[in-house]
Parts: structure tokens; sequence; C-alpha cells
């Protein structure tokens, strides 16, 4: 018989024979333990504060190639710890779905060059989309998209193996296991996934592959893979890596699938071989099947490691990893290093949105601001009206003629990213600011934080501008300068009665002492997931209408609800920094933040006035708008605003750029 090896190398010869490309793989096989070491070196704090940002929306996770096999695993997990619709997709799957949905994008490439995903990149922005890459080297093309344009929002890591060869081996596992420390944290990390990764095991599982007999004449017959739910993860890296290697003809089906008329080609004259893998959960599935299978087809089994459907999946890709191994050995050919003819150079070199020509073009900004009136998290592929563009352009020419004399600004996720919330404030975005403090600009800022700002304010300021800022902590319990002492207000004691209910609701575990969670007239509790979130908020506000407390409100940001008392308001900050100015609240004050929409925590800040949001707007015409660039959100948009103030006499002008773009 022909080894395959031999069949590729005249099918190369064909199709204009190519060179070799790769590296053993056997020798990649040999680094898992060492990649599960890397893996658990690498600060994962900040990608996973952001994915908690997308908790309860839509996220398409894309990947190409080897890289698919990633994404179909990390969007596993997301759907497992935030309870959230993930779709795994190629990214021309990604580009068709943004016909009929609006998802987030996590982008996955572990040298970042893959030209298909960068088409993703340029797809996501075009519709803007707030995205996100997870890349395994510290420069690359998606890197240098993410610089130039602020609608990515990029997580680089650096491995240190090189990189991988012909198929996705190390890179696969390093992306899975990032994903998972992100989701899951690092003792489950440790704890679940280092036993997998023993260098005993390790070995002790790819000789228990090369072990078995007849792997030859499976290549020749193909191998259908039945596949148990939980051991999906394998069946899909198994494909990919026999497909992209020529190594055999693989099919796919769930145990239950195949007992639907996908049996009928076992009872051939020449069947497939049979590989059923499952989770030891569910074995008996399997079990079953397999007993039933004909004694002429070949068959093995593989029952996967793992306590749980996430650490099942790693353990899926090590045994797709060897299983490929044995194939290979037992076929004398090196998937690693396959001969690829010209013609696949050429297909993979096709530049499909230069083919296509399907991307939506990046719209002016006014038409972005009135789509995004529209459609804050819908879809958008329809021209926004023209009446709501004509109001964005009148809005737009009352905030170029206005003469600000101060500012009025969110923290989180306004003049830093939420992500980044407990880090100190970015250096360039301080600088900024500071410029305009020295040119006269008046800043106060409005936040639901406390003491812990008034730190890191103090530290990231020149001394000699203290006294130029003012801090409204917990939504305008107390305002006070920089330059004078912090001072704890007492909570209302109105807050004891919902409380007390509070503790009495299935959420009573996020109930910390009520001295923990109420300061002035805010309360605040922080959930796991957005959908909680979104419950707790409801009830609340309907607890607060029963019990008859008028002027309460309940608004939300990302993972938090904050409960504010009657007192209480963001808009208190806005009045005393008019008093203290001599100034007109509404034409003369210029008002940023993040979540205006409403029951949004920026809402009654960003819903009267000159105020313009960084992420996401209100219905009402007639204030807060967004002209960020396409795709950007957050501190990106704050600090374009920022930049397009000009000095104008005893005041600022907010210059068009600043809104239209350059």
């Amino acid at each position: 018989m022909a080894s395959l090896q031999r069949r590729q190398r005249d099918n190369a010869t064909v199709w204009q024979k190519g060179a070799l490309l790769g590296k053993p793989y056997s020798d990649e096989l040999d680094g898992f333990a060492r990649t599960f070491q890397w893996v658990g070196e690498q600060p994962v704090d900040q990608l996973r504060r952001f994915l908690s940002r997308w908790s309860g929306d839509h996220v398409a996770v894309v990947g190409s190639g080897g890289s698919y096999s990633a994404a179909f695993v990390v969007a596993l997990f997301r759907e497992l710890v935030h309870h959230s619709p993930t779709s795994a997709v190629t990214p021309l799957e990604f580009e068709a779905m943004l016909r009929r949905l609006s998802p987030h994008a996590l982008l996955l490439s572990a040298e970042g060059k893959n030209r298909d995903v960068l088409a993703a990149a340029h797809a996501a922005q075009a519709a803007d989309l707030s995205s996100a890459a997870l890349v395994l080297t510290t420069s690359n093309p998606l890197l240098e998209f993410a610089a130039a344009h602020t609608s990515l929002r990029a997580f680089a890591f650096q491995m240190d193996w090189g990189k991988d060869g012909y198929l996705a081996t190390n890179s696969l596992l390093a992306t899975s296991m990032l994903a998972y420390r992100a989701f899951f944290g690092h003792n489950d990390f440790m704890a679940q996934l280092g036993p997998l990764f023993h260098p005993g095991r390790l070995a002790a599982r790819r000789d228990h592959f090369r072990s078995w007999t007849g792997l030859e004449r499976a290549c020749r017959s193909g191998v259908l893979v039945l596949f148990s739910a939980q051991a999906k993860p394998f069946a899909m890296d198994l494909e990919s890596k026999f497909a992209e290697a020529a190594l055999a003809h693989v099919q796919l089906a769930d145990l239950r699938q195949f007992a639907h008329g996908r049996h009928l080609q076992l009872a051939a004259h020449s069947p497939m071989a049979v590989v059923l893998v499952t989770s030891a959960e569910e074995a008996p599935l399997a079990a079953a099947t397999a007993q039933l299978l004909p004694p002429t087809v070949q068959q093995w089994t593989i029952e996967l490691d793992g306590l749980r459907e996430q650490d099942t999946a790693i353990a899926g890709l090590i045994d797709a990893m060897f299983v490929t191994d044995a194939f290979a050995q037992a076929a004398g050919f090196d998937p690693g290093q396959p001969e690829v003819p010209e013609f696949g150079r050429a297909i993979h070199a096709i530049d499909s949105a230069s083919v296509l020509q399907s991307l939506p073009k990046v719209q002016s900004r006014l038409e972005l601001a009135a789509r995004r009136k529209e459609a804050p998290q819908g879809r958008r592929e329809r021209a926004a009206k023209p009446s709501v563009v004509a109001a964005a352009a009148d809005y737009a020419d009352t905030l170029t003629r206005a003469e600000v004399k101060a500012i009025v600004c969110d923290f989180d996720g306004t003049l830093c990213r939420a992500e980044n919330r407990f880090d100190p404030m970015a250096v360039e975005h301080a600088e900024q600011v500071s410029s305009l403090l020295r040119q006269g600009m008046v800043l106060a800022i409005a936040t639901g934080r406390g003491n812990s700002l008034y730190d890191d304010l103090r530290n990231r300021f020149a001394p000699e501008l203290h006294s130029a800022i003012t801090v409204g902590y917990y939504s305008g319990s107390l305002i006070a300068r920089l330059d004078e002492p912090f001072e704890q207000p007492p909570a209302n004691a109105a807050f004891q009665d919902l409380w007390d209910w509070l503790q009495k609701s299935v959420y009573h575990q996020h109930c910390k002492p009520l001295s923990d969670l109420a300061r002035g007239g805010q309360l605040s509790i922080r959930l796991d997931s957005a959908h909680e979130c979104s419950r707790l908020l409801v009830a609340v506000q309907h607890w607060l209408e029963r019990n008859g407390l008028r002027g309460w409100r309940a608004f939300s940001s990302g993972h938090s609800i904050d409960i504010l008392d009657a007192d209480t308001s963001k808009r208190k900050i806005v009045a005393h920094v008019a008093s203290q100015c001599q100034i007109d609240p509404n034409t003369e004050i210029l008002r940023l933040g993040d979540a205006g929409h409403e029951g949004g925590n920026d809402y009654e800040l960003l819903s009267e006035g000159l105020s313009l949001s960084c992420e996401r707007v209100s219905v009402d015409l007639a204030t807060c708008w967004n002209f960020g660039a396409s795709g950007s959100n957050q501190v990106d948009v704050t600090s374009t605003y920022l930049r397009g103030l000009s000095r104008h006499g005893s005041a600022f002008r907010l210059l068009p750029a600043a809104l239209f773009g350059t």
C-alpha cells in the first residue's frame, strides 16, 4: 500500500509541487506540560474583567483554521460562566452573521496575522461593534490594527515556544487555557487542569493511543467519530487536524444524531472505522451504542478525563492531538510537516474582503450617532432616519457653538476602561486632563466610588492641580475638592429596611454588612452576571414603589446596582460646579459619561444640558449623543472629546473634529 505521505506527494506533483512546512509534530506534543506552566504565569485579570462586561449579551468567538477549535472551547466556557448566548464562528460566518445580528466579537489568532481574522476585525469596526482580540505574540498585524483603530481591544501574550508548526498545537491549548483561567480562576486552573498536564499522565495517554492496532487500515476506510455532548471539542479538533493534514477522511456525529439514519453506512461492504469518544458522565450511552455496532466495524472507545465540562473540553483537545499523532505514526506520515501544494497556498492567500467586497462602509459620524440613537444594541444595517440624522447635526452644532467653562465627568468607563477600574488611572489620560486644567478648565468627577478613587486621583494628578478638581463621591453624597480631606459620609438610616428585604430575597448571599454596602445616599450591590443584575434591578424598583419611597431610584452599570435616596444624584455635582463658578449648568458645562441609557447610572447626569456619551445613549434626541468613531468606546471616545476642546477666550470650544473626525 502506498503510504499517505507518498499519495500526498503524488497529488502535490500534479497540482504544482510545493515546499515542506512546519516542524515535527511529535516534538510539539512534548511541550504540553511547559505550555500549561506558561499559561499559569500569565496575567489574565484584565481579560477576565473585560469579558465580564459582555455578560448577558451575545458574543461571537471568531477563529480560523486551528483557532476555530479554540473558539469552540472558549464559547463553551463563556456559556458555562456567563450563561449568555455565544457563537463559535469562522470569520466568513461572522461577516454573514452581521447581516442578521450585532454581537460583540472576540477574535482569536495566535500570531495575529490570519488574513481572515483581520477581515473580521475590519467588519466589526465597520458594523460599530465592540470587539476584542486574544493573541499570543506582542507584535503582529492584529495589534497594529488595534493601535490604529480604537474599535479593537487587544489582549496580547508572548508565547515562549516560538510558534506552532503546520497544525495548531501548543497555541491552541494556550489560547483555550488562558480563557479557562479568565473564566474559572487560577485555583480551578491549577486544581483541575494540573493533573491533566502531569508529564507522567501525558506520556501514558500518548502511549495508550499509539498502542491501538489497525490504524493504517482506518486511514484508508475513513473514520466516523461518534461523540457525546461533552466530547464535542475533541471531535471538532480531530476533524480539523485530520482534514488539514490529509490524514484520513473524517465524519462527525453525536451519539443520538448517529441513530437517525447515519448508521446505514456501517452496513456497507467496507465500513468506516469508528471512534467513540465520551465523558465519564455520558459513558453509559457510548457503551450502549458501541455494543450494537456490527462486529465487522473496527472501533475504539475513548473516555475523556475531567470532572466538569470545562475540564473535559481541555482533556479532549489533548487527546485529539495524541490520537492524530497515533494515526500519523501508523501511516508513516508527519502531519506537522506536510508538503503544501501551490494551489493550496494560493487559496490561503485569497483576500476575501476584496473579492466579496461585502464589508459595510464606515458611516459618517452623524450617521453613526443617529444609528446609535435608533438601535443602541440592535441591528444597524439600515440607514438612520433623516429626521434623526438632522437632530444629530443640530445637536453637534449646539455643542460646537457652546462656550464650555467646566466639565462634569463620570470616572469608571469614561476616564478609565471599566476593566481597569482597580488599576491606577492611565498616565496618558491623566496628562490629557492635566493639560486642560492648566489652561483653566474646571473639572468635576461624578462617581459612585469613594476613598479608593480619592487616593488614586491624588496620586495621579500633580498636587498643584488638586484644588482645580472637584469630586462627587457616592453619586453626589459627598462633594469636595481633591485638596480637601476625604470624610466618609454616614449612610442614610432608611437603607436598613431595604437591606432587611434583600436579606429575605434570593440575592441574600450578595448582602454584605450594610456598613459595607451603603455610603451616604447610595447603596451598591455587585452581582455575578448581567442577567442577575437586570432581574434584581426590576425587583428593587418595584420595592421602592411599594414602600412609597418617592424620589428614590435604582440604576445599573455592568454587574452592579446603585440605589440612590431622594437627595442623591450626579446632578448635584453639576449644580455644585455651576454655583461655585457662577456659570449656566445647561449651556456652559460639558457632561461626559458612558452609561447614559435609561436605567444606566449616568442617565441623570446626561439627560440634560450639553452631554456626550462615550458608549450607551438614551432615546432622547435633545441630549446624550455618542459621536465616537465606529466601534470605539469608553475612554478612547472620551479622549477624542477632550482632545477636541480648544481654548477660546475665557472658555473652551469643542472643535468639529472631535465630533466628526478628521
